[in-house]
């Protein structure tokens, strides 16, 4: 155990000559995922020997006043009831972690207890937070595909998780941050806000490739790493600033897609539910009953407005606020939940109040989201027809509307000569080739010159589920490889008899998709 806690080598996760040798054992996962947060050896009734004690006390790298501590459960019904205990050592994590079912792996500065006898924990509050270590997310199916997931990190430029667990009911993944958030009070915690956006913006991202659940509190009580439920694992830390640099353009693009572009005379429409004050108020679970417009049922009510007032469907709304409301620590009965919703549904109301959100956000949250009017979600312009020219973007959308329309996922592209392709399009050849080369949704390879030329162009989405649907029809069982799936390449080449072209283009997104080196797993790995 004891090569287990070796400071000096730091177990082999910045050690840039070891970086080669991957960990698996759990003591080891968990430090990685920590950062070394913690003290190496307990303070009282320690295993190691006396002498690796005494250097490790000596050792003038390890400032006891920069560790913290973790929380931890013995099971789930026990979490529920809010009993645990605190732990400061790697240790003790170690001794005791097949007696554990759950942890925080974001450290706190401390810890105690609310009642020392029966174990109830406190302390894991978000204000106490010491460090960032990991964002976590839930996966609360096993009807998934995990290759999805991993394809999906490549098709949004961020990298794959570090470590993927198995549960009862589904799986939990883990970026573990290159370099973790540090939180400091005097800085008004700051750092904890930008990192609660990144979390958020990443769940929103990935639930479009898998059922991630985007309620869920990416800086709580995970499912600990034990020998039998580590299904993949890398430890290749996420590099923090590239997260922070996707999660500010991630969204710059959600708010000019929730920027709703209206003619005169149409009815202005804008979704409410990707704004900073819905995200913020839908993950408070410490709301209560009795405060006036600003209880649960306001909270229940206002969310519900929201999502009528952005044209969600009942039954999608019904699915997320009935999370939010199983979440909550004094949740509504049923039948109380489907009234309000019902009662938000009747359409008597057009969409949430500035008030009430505002006195929401004030006296459940930390304050730092706002509600923004209506003159910050609305813009005039002419329409379509009376403008000369079309924006770029629109010509983007004609190309893609035509391409979903005449590709499919077995057959993902459209071929012709560039002058065909824009006939097709009702564009200007010059403007098709502008339009392309601009966007990042469209895949556009060219064999041949002159009028020899063939052109192919595919939906980068549709392109994306076929090579999910070819994996699920030929590997099952096993863990992907690229040499597997060159078979599948070799199946389009005969399908649409322009071998080159298709090998080329195939082989183009498989180099994008395995750029890392790395496979992704399936959720039968042991």
């Amino acid at each position: 155990m004891e090569d287990v806690y070796r400071r000096g080598e730091n177990v082999g996760v910045r050690d840039k000559e070891k970086s080669s040798k991957k960990m698996i054992s759990p003591a080891e996962i968990m430090q990685f995922m920590t950062h070394n947060s913690l003290r190496l050896y307990k303070k009282k009734g320690s295993k190691a020997s006396i002498t690796r004690l005494t250097a490790y006390e000596k050792d003038e790298r390890i400032p006891s006043q920069k560790t913290g501590v973790v929380f931890v459960s013995p099971s789930k019904d026990d979490l529920s009831n809010g009993k645990g205990f605190v732990v400061t050592s790697y240790e003790t994590l170690h001794e005791k972690r097949n007696s554990l079912s759950h942890w925080t792996p974001n450290t706190y500065r401390g810890g105690t207890y609310y009642d020392f006898r029966n174990r109830v924990i406190k302390g894991h509050t978000r204000d106490n937070l010491k460090q960032i270590n990991v964002i976590g997310f839930d996966i609360d199916t096993k009807e998934v595909d995990l290759y999805a997931l991993f394809l999906g990190c490549d098709e949004l430029g961020i990298p794959r998780p570090n470590l993927l667990l198995e549960t009862p009911r589904g799986f939990q993944g883990f970026f573990v941050l290159e370099t973790p958030f540090f939180i400091h009070r005097q800085k008004e915690y700051k750092a904890l806000r930008v990192a609660e956006r990144v979390a958020d913006n990443l769940l929103k991202a990935l639930k479009k490739y898998v059922p991630v659940d985007t309620n869920c509190a990416p800086f709580g009580f995970y499912r600990i790493p034990q020998d039998g439920n580590v299904i993949y694992f890398d430890d290749h830390p996420a590099n923090t600033g590239l997260l922070l640099s996707w999660s500010k353009q991630f969204e710059e693009k959600e708010r000019k897609a929730a920027f709703q572009v209206i003619y005169p005379g149409q009815a202005s429409v804008s979704d409410q539910t990707v704004s900073e004050w819905y995200r913020t108020l839908i993950r408070a679970t410490h709301i209560e009953s009795g405060h006036y417009s600003t209880s649960r049922n306001n909270a229940l009510f206002t969310l519900a407005i929201a999502n009528y007032a952005s044209g969600r469907p009942l039954e999608a709304a019904y699915d997320e606020l009935d999370q939010f409301n199983s979440n909550l620590e004094h949740p509504l009965k049923k039948a109380e939940f489907e009234r309000i919703l019902k009662s938000a549904y009747s359409g008597k109301y057009k969409g949430a109040k500035r008030s009430y959100v505002e006195g929401l956000l004030e006296l459940w949250t930390n304050g730092s989201a706002k509600f923004k009017g209506r003159e910050g979600w609305y813009k005039f312009k002419k329409p379509r027809e009376e403008r000369v020219r079309s924006h770029y973007d629109e010509r983007e959308e004609d190309i893609l509307a035509q391409l979903h329309a005449c590709t499919s996922p077995e057959k993902p592209f459209f071929e012709g000569s560039l002058t065909r392709l824009a006939e097709t399009f009702n564009m200007a050849v010059s403007t098709l080739k502008e339009v392309i080369k601009r966007s990042e949704r469209i895949i556009k390879r060219t064999i041949g010159r002159g009028r020899n030329a063939v052109t192919m162009v595919a939906s980068r989405s549709v392109l994306f589920q076929s090579l999910l649907q070819e994996r699920k029809k030929r590997i099952q069982h096993a863990q992907m490889t690229f040499a597997e799936m060159l078979p599948a390449a070799n199946q389009y080449i005969s399908e649409l008899d322009i071998p080159t072209l298709v090998e080329e283009l195939l082989l183009y997104e498989l180099d994008l998709l395995y750029r890392s080196g790395s496979s992704p797993p399936t959720q039968l790995i042991s």
